[in-house]
């Protein structure tokens, strides 16, 4: 096996089996299956929700009856994006684990780390009768990714935890107390087409890095939909006979192609050249790896009409993407932001999603109303779904504090309190559950939601460590 020599095997091994079982949002029906066969072999009480959340209950140490019950948080889904040449199938094929020094990652996928290793960890130490602790639980969301559905919905008569540990962060020395909240906005328009004229071009975004919609927002890497709209926005006339750019509402969209019609040719690929050079230039840090291309292709039967074409390419253009503002007293943390996430020609409509986060719910809606504002100017309607309010800034708790005292005590590093761009289930649980009190974190994980996304092995040892030293000392 890969992790044949690593040192915390347990652990590997959970992290392993979960990579084996596909778990793509709303999709979790095998994982949930293998998480109750676990608890059973275990001899550990397992009791699910309607919604499908999993919480699983390890009695305390003999001795230890009366420590506060603690959960250890994680959930199961994953962001499933994979490269363009890649044939998996995230509904039936396994991750495939490349183990590559102190790294692990995945051929040609996500790897699922998110928030996969919190499982693993989570199991790890549920199932180690060594370990020493309270009452402990585990608890299992689903579909994070796509709503957090899970939490929001979670049953709060499965809970008896006080204290919450949640291991979805993704940098090691950090302790979250606070996140934005979230929303989405959809939109559309109707793109009906006629008899395609001029000369067919197939124009492509690729080789950007993309990533985390939250965590990665703030690096302004390039969102391939505004590329290839700023593009189109410079040809005198065209018609868009196809167009598809981004992948899930938390990406960024790391490619986007669309197919063409103008009336001339030079005109077009000069256009093309100019912007190139550009690019080259302005993403030369970010995303070293962009390539934009035209080039000849099949002529189309239908396009939509210039017009049309033109004011779908004045939409995308001019529609927000990126970070919008910084929390003043922490100019390095993100307080609202947009990820224009996908577009899309089809069936007669054209289609957009944007993902919103903001540590002030007051600022998110606002920047609702902006985009709705734009997207009606352009002719497109739109609606509003999901939904999570921000987690407010918590490190004052007593449980808070008292971790932040341990955490120096046992690692021998003080560490950083952060307030995360990117949406947690903490402030969802500890609003639905009375009584609860979260902070959030974890091991290094790089370029989530991308098919560079790395894991760190010292580092998830190192958590998987300091999590089980800590759950008896929690008072």
């Amino acid at each position: 096996m890969w992790y044949s020599k690593l040192s915390n095997k347990a652990l590997w091994k959970a992290f392993d089996e979960i990579s084996r079982i596909p778990r793509e949002s709303k999709h979790e029906e095998a994982i949930r299956a293998y998480l109750l066969d676990w608890a059973a072999k275990h001899g550990l009480e397992a009791k699910t929700d309607r919604i499908g959340n999993i919480v699983i209950k390890a009695p305390a140490t003999a001795g230890l009856e009366k420590l506060p019950p603690v959960a250890i948080q994680a959930h199961v889904d994953m962001v499933c994006v994979k490269t363009a040449k890649s044939k998996h199938d995230f509904r039936n094929d396994p991750i495939a684990i490349i183990c590559d020094g102190d790294t692990i990652k995945a051929k040609d996928t996500t790897l699922g780390g998110d928030d996969g290793i919190g499982v693993a960890i989570a199991l790890s130490i549920l199932g180690d009768r060594t370990a020493e602790h309270g009452p402990l639980e585990g608890i299992f969301t689903v579909d994070e990714e796509t709503g957090m559905t899970g939490a929001i919905n979670i049953d709060p008569a499965i809970v008896d935890a006080k204290y919450l540990i949640n291991l979805d962060s993704e940098n090691e020395g950090e302790i979250a107390v606070g996140c934005a909240g979230g929303i989405e906005v959809s939109a559309s328009c109707r793109a009906k087409a006629e008899k395609a004229e001029g000369i067919p071009l197939k124009v492509s975004v690729s080789g950007l890095l993309g990533g985390h919609s939250g965590s990665e927002i703030h690096l302004e890497r390039g969102n391939a939909i505004k590329i290839l709209a700023r593009y189109l926005n410079r040809l005198p006339s065209f018609q868009i006979a196809s167009f598809t750019g981004g992948t899930l509402h938390n990406v960024i969209p790391f490619s986007a192609e669309a197919v063409i019609t103008v009336p001339d040719r030079d005109v077009a690929l000069s256009i093309a050249g100019n912007l190139r050079k550009e690019l080259e230039n302005e993403f030369r840090e970010s995303d070293p790896g962009l390539k934009f291309e035209v080039k000849d292709t099949e002529m189309p039967q239908a396009a939509l009409k210039r017009k049309k074409s033109q004011k779908i390419a004045d939409a995308l253009f001019c529609l927000p993407h990126g970070v919008r503002s910084r929390i003043p007293s922490m100019l390095d943390t993100v307080e609202t932001s947009v990820n224009l996430a996908t577009a899309r020609l089809e069936e007669g409509r054209f289609t957009v999603l944007f993902s919103l986060r903001s540590m002030i719910d007051s600022k998110k809606m606002a920047l609702v109303e902006e985009i709705q504002t734009l997207l009606e100017g352009y002719g497109f309607s739109s609606k509003v779904s999901g939904g999570s309010p921000a987690w407010e800034k918590s490190d004052g708790s007593r449980f808070a504090q008292e971790f932040i005292k341990l955490y120096r005590k046992i690692t021998g590093r003080k560490p950083e309190i952060r307030v995360l761009h990117g949406i947690l289930e903490c402030g969802i649980l500890a609003a639905r559950i009375p009584g609860l009190s979260a902070i959030s974190l974890g091991p290094d994980v790089k370029d989530v939601h991308s098919v560079n996304e790395t894991l760190s092995i010292a580092s998830s040892e190192r958590l998987a460590d300091c999590v089980r030293k800590m759950l008896p000392l929690l008072k």
